[in-house]
């Protein structure tokens, strides 16, 4: 028992050893540590620097970049860079030529207190013979319209157009263009209700601020004088059904007052069908016809059909556009006036024919040139033929303007609404509270013609 203290002695001095040789190990453990973690924060640095190294060296070697045509680097691939305003350009022309909106209801946009305005002004010299009396040259204000258009409701939308050239001319009765009410069945008819343009072909119905050449092709002025009628259309497209031939095609049945806009009283009406079809914003083919009755003159009796037939096309291809219309029909007995106004040359059962044809080419960018060719046979106020050639140029200043200089050869003046008898036409115009491309009305394949979803 005596031995223990001795035995504690040699157990403390074992534990002090002990300790003393871990410690270096210890610390030797912990120095290496921190010698891995200051390597591994050189290497990071050392990484930072040549980041910054090369930043730096591609900043000096810009401006000789810059300076090189080519712009290609020795053992680089140019890399393409889209051209967007060359898209745009294209876009801009297969909408112009092809119009996949001709005809659209108002569902894309809601009605608003802002208003569209529209405003042409046109220079116009050097008269066609014969045509004094039709019309004015110098400077004048060609179109003025404000229009309010658009969705009031889930399914129903209205329209409001006024015009104001026709206040100078001293025929307040024509003022008002546009008032109609809309009602969206579904995504894919619409029920149109009020007085509206009419369904008939493509110069009808295209609008002032897309249109090239300064007015409509002749037939559109005596045919169907102010383009617009009063009364009920059925329309849509048929893309819900499965087939692919009925993918992109429109149809458009309407009942109208008839005779020539305004004089409409013989108590009955016109009846309008038209077809379209359109081909990948490429190419589109139409089909229209009017059958209905007009007017004679006082104590004539005879044929008082009203039967019009047409046909058009519009095709792209690249940077050029083309399109043609036909159209034949009964002679028309009286003009837009208010009162019947008969025509001088008007016989009954007599027959018109039009045709135009129209080539377009974009020169670059937002450059274009076009010609146009454009006839009718059987005018009703001399009983000729009337053809005129037009060529210009236009293109458009900003988003929301557009600049035409167009010369036209005429062989002889014509009578229609709007007529333009002057050899040398240059038109300004600028089209405000233009809706958005988002909400444009563009047909679309998957809603429908009307913007709804399709079923709804």
């Amino acid at each position: 028992m005596k031995a223990w203290p001795a035995w504690a002695l040699i157990v403390t001095m074992a534990v002090c050893a002990n300790a003393q040789e871990s410690r270096p190990t210890s610390s030797i453990a912990e120095l290496e540590r921190k010698l891995d973690q200051a390597v591994h924060d050189m290497k990071t640095l050392s990484g930072t620097i040549e980041s910054l190294r090369s930043e730096l060296d591609s900043l000096k070697q810009a401006p000789s970049q810059k300076a090189d045509p080519a712009g290609i680097a020795p053992g680089k691939v140019q890399e393409k860079v889209p051209d967007e305003s060359s898209k745009e350009a294209k876009d801009e022309l297969a909408d112009r030529i092809i119009g996949p909106d001709l005809g659209q209801n108002e569902h894309d946009h809601t009605l608003g207190a802002m208003p569209e305005i529209f405003v042409q002004s046109r220079y116009s010299i050097a008269l066609i013979k014969g045509s004094d009396a039709a019309f004015d040259p110098n400077f004048r204000i060609s179109r003025a319209e404000v229009r309010w258009a658009g969705k009031v409701a889930d399914r129903l939308g209205a329209g409001v157009e006024i015009q104001y050239q026709e206040a100078p001319d001293g025929t307040p009765d024509r003022l008002l263009n546009d008032a109609f009410l809309e009602y969206y069945v579904n995504g894919h008819t619409t029920v149109k209700v009020g007085q509206f343009v009419k369904p008939f072909g493509f110069d009808v119905e295209q609008a002032s601020s897309m249109r090239e050449s300064p007015e409509r092709a002749i037939f559109s002025g005596y045919f169907f004088p102010g383009e617009r009628d009063r009364g009920v259309m059925l329309s849509g497209d048929l893309s819900f059904l499965s087939a692919p031939a009925f993918k992109d095609f429109q149809y458009f049945v309407g009942v109208f007052n008839g005779n020539r806009f305004f004089n409409d009283n013989n108590r009955q009406v016109n009846y309008m069908a038209r077809v379209r079809k359109l081909f990948d914003k490429k190419l589109a083919v139409g089909a229209s016809m009017q059958l209905g009755k007009q007017l004679l003159p006082p104590g004539v009796s005879g044929n008082d059909n009203e039967r019009i037939f047409g046909l058009d096309f519009q095709f792209v291809a690249g940077r050029f556009g083309i399109r043609g219309e036909a159209v034949a029909g009964n002679m028309p007995s009286t003009s837009v006036a208010f009162q019947p106004d008969f025509f001088p040359a008007f016989r009954p059962g007599a027959h018109s024919t039009a045709e135009t044809f129209f080539m377009g080419y974009r020169i670059a960018g937002d450059n274009n040139v076009y010609a146009r060719y454009n006839q009718f046979n059987g005018d009703p106020v001399t009983g000729k033929n009337v053809w005129a050639v037009n060529i210009g140029y236009f293109r458009p200043i900003g988003r929301l303007s557009r600049l035409t200089v167009d010369y036209q050869y005429k062989n002889r003046p014509s009578f229609e609404d709007d007529a333009i008898n002057g050899r040398f036409q240059i038109t300004w115009q600028i089209f405000l509270g233009k809706p958005s491309e988002e909400t444009s009305g563009k047909m679309d394949s998957t809603t429908g013609m009307n913007g709804i979803s399709a079923g709804k």
